[in-house]
């Protein structure tokens, strides 16, 4: 795991609108670090967001013990619509990550002081079979790019985290997961 603070811990703000499922990658991310024998906290938010407007949520994973869910300045931002750069990138970390789905986030002002990467996640998922697997393709950038997860824990928590209304849809996150993974590199 790539360490985000001195004493071990990484967190990530994942942002996006109602029904991108960005609650689901929250508890993936969640899932995957516990896997590993990681701390965890999830924080997800609730609300008239989640029908259409901006949801999000927060994941910190740590070696040691976790005083607070509550993150003010993540090490990431994973983004999957305009209004979320827009909304959180002022509270990225200075040299924070911010991973967006470049196929829907277009002429935005990204700050001088974040590392920014560019998937066409959802392109990319289209060309696979199903634009529902977006956020999968960014994450698999975020992967990539970052680390923060190993591959196995997340391909496992996958499928423990994957309603049975929903397996037929599993192999295919896989591949965008390794797809996005790719990506970057």
């Amino acid at each position: 795991m790539k360490k985000g603070r001195a004493d071990g811990q990484f967190s990530v703000l994942i942002a996006g609108s109602g029904g991108q499922g960005i609650l689901f990658l929250g508890k993936l991310i969640a899932q995957a670090a516990m896997l590993e024998g990681r701390n965890v906290t999830w924080f997800p938010s609730y609300g008239a967001e989640i029908r259409g407007g901006t949801a999000n949520c927060t994941v910190v994973i740590s070696d040691e013990a976790i005083g607070s869910p509550i993150v003010r300045n993540p090490d990431m931002l994973i983004a999957l619509n305009r209004a979320s750069v827009a909304r959180f990138q002022g509270r990225l970390k200075k040299d924070g990550l911010l991973v967006m789905d470049s196929s829907l986030i277009k002429d935005v002002l990204i700050g001088n002081d974040i590392k920014v990467v560019r998937v066409p996640g959802t392109e990319i998922a289209v060309s696979l079979g199903s634009s529902k697997s977006a956020n999968m393709v960014v994450f698999g950038a975020a992967l990539g790019v970052s680390g923060f997860l190993k591959e196995g824990p997340v391909m496992r928590a996958l499928e423990e985290l994957t309603p049975v209304r929903r397996k037929k849809d599993l192999d295919m996150n896989k591949a965008a997961i390794k797809e996005g993974r790719g990506y970057p590199g």
